[in-house]
């Protein structure tokens, strides 16, 4: 008997047997090999993969060979032509300038060894490794185990496991130590000639709540000021440098006015009984760097949602260094400044503000260090901002800043 064989049937057929080929790689089971790190030493990676057809779940394990650097993070992807793509798609945790790629392998078996071998990779999108970033990942599969069917479900906790020794000592070592927080808002004026504001005491408010609330800030070491004066400034500056030890963590937050004296080459801070034509009342950078300086914490954290108030910088150019492991940042004590803007005016509805504070409730992880988290805002505040403004990270100069940073403990829920 003749069959015949119409164009719709034959695209359906070839279809149908492409997309059978194509499910006779099943890459279902735990792999273990290497992942080449650019400028540094491979990682030890274990991948868990469990495949549905042709789509692809899972988590992925990566460890340094020293240890210092670990993380784990969730995938998806397919497999096409017998090459696996996938990406990792959120981080359960990390440590160190761990970022999430775009990854292609190709199978094939070796001497009944299955293997996978390719390259992963950033591209332009922002939410992954950086564009040109790339390195080669070689795998086997391990025989005879299962992945863990509870990836697909579970919901991603701030823990870090039993075997990452560093991050476990730092999450315990970090909870033995004080957070101490500096808060200071000012909308309210004496002086009729200083335009008054409407949010920098809500704002220092939400501040204290979110540090409160999801970080180990406890209530008793927050101080918040509405609309101080200078010299309630100073006395609470003055209070603190007796309380804080080299232990300990100090943050200090500011929204205000803020004003930029040409002449002088100096920024400051307007208090609540500022006067217009007066300087007596102002508090000078180089007041705030002093008691930063002098107040002997392990960090200390400055962030400012004010004009001018790059100005903290000085003529120092702020620029961006891989982070190392949390481990190795905190050994070293820190003076870093965060700030809405450099030399020119920021609104008075703060888009620094929203996103800071959406960013920390936000964060599952246990330990993220501030230049993780001002990196996590920074484009959204250039790109969602009337005037442009481009906020700014970096170590205050002449305060005692030897490299490291300041870390955030998120509170175990």
């Amino acid at each position: 008997m003749k069959m015949t064989i119409n164009k719709t049937t034959l695209f359906l057929l070839l279809t149908i047997g492409s997309a059978v080929a194509q499910t006779k790689v099943d890459i279902t089971g735990r792999w273990t090999g290497t992942v080449q790190i650019p400028l540094a030493q491979d990682m030890l990676a274990e991948y868990n993969f469990i495949q549905s057809g042709l789509i692809i779940s899972g988590d992925a394990k990566l460890k340094s060979l020293n240890g210092r650097d670990s993380m784990k993070y969730k995938l998806s992807g397919a497999v096409k032509n017998g090459v696996v793509h996938f990406k990792g798609t959120k981080f359960e945790y990390k440590t160190g300038s761990a970022c999430l790629s775009q990854t292609e392998l190709k199978y094939f078996n070796e001497n009944d060894q299955p293997k996978l071998v390719g390259k992963w990779k950033g591209d332009l999108k922002l939410s992954t490794c950086a564009p040109g970033v790339s390195g080669k990942v070689e795998l086997g599969k391990v025989i005879g185990t299962t992945p863990n069917l509870l990836i697909t479900t579970r919901e991603v906790t701030a823990s870090i496991e039993s075997n990452d020794f560093e991050g476990t000592e730092l999450v315990k070592e970090l909870g033995k130590r004080k957070y101490y927080a500096l808060i200071i808002g000012i909308d309210q004026y004496a002086d009729e000639g200083i335009q008054d504001l409407d949010n920098p005491v809500n704002d220092a408010q939400e501040i204290s709540r979110v540090l409160k609330t999801h970080y180990t800030f406890e209530p008793e070491n927050i101080q918040l000021l509405s609309n101080p004066t200078r010299t309630d400034i100073i006395e609470s500056f003055d209070l603190l440098s007796e309380k804080i030890t080299e232990r300990d963590n100090f943050l200090v937050f500011y929204a205000g006015h803020g004003i930029w004296d040409e002449r002088l080459s100096q920024g400051f801070w307007l208090p609540a009984d500022a006067r217009l034509n007066s300087k007596a009342q102002w508090l000078s950078n180089s007041t705030i760097r002093d008691y930063i300086s002098g107040i002997k914490s392990k960090h200390t954290l400055l962030i400012t949602d004010a004009c001018f108030s790059g100005s903290i910088f000085k003529e120092r150019v702020v620029t961006f260094n891989n982070s190392r492991a949390m481990l190795e940042m905190y050994k070293l004590p820190s003076r870093k400044a965060m700030t809405s803007g450099a030399l020119k005016t920021v609104p008075d509805k703060s888009v620094f503000i929203t996103y800071l504070t959406k960013n920390l409730v936000n964060n599952n992880q246990p330990l993220l260090s501030a230049e993780e988290l001002f990196q996590t805002f920074k484009i959204a505040v250039i790109n969602n901002s009337a005037n442009g403004q481009v906020p700014q990270y970096g170590p205050i100069g002449q305060a005692g800043d030897e490299g490291g940073d300041f870390i955030f403990l998120r509170r175990p829920e």
